[in-house]
């Protein structure tokens, strides 16, 4: 397992949860979120939000990523991946 802090670009549904993500040039498919945590208020990063997925590759392969958003600039990270 890697830190990779690494800009993706992110689909989400309708209950504003990621429902794809790309990185790398693959697509993923967000199959579960497990958890959600927010960064704690009065800190530098209190606008991340960590969001931890059961995903699944364009080829079928399962993994869990660890994906943030900064929600002052909408902008979604990879930040770890277990596949």
């Amino acid at each position: 397992m890697s830190l990779y802090n690494e800009r993706i670009d992110v689909r989400a549904s309708m209950g504003g949860h990621p429902a794809f993500f790309s990185w790398r040039g693959r697509m993923f498919r967000v199959r579960r979120v497990i958890g959600t945590w927010n960064s704690a208020p009065g800190t530098p990063e209190a606008d991340i939000r960590l969001v931890r997925v059961a995903a699944e590759s364009d080829h079928g392969e399962p993994a869990i990523a660890d994906i943030t958003l900064d929600t002052a600039t909408a902008d979604w990270t990879m930040r770890r991946l277990w596949n």
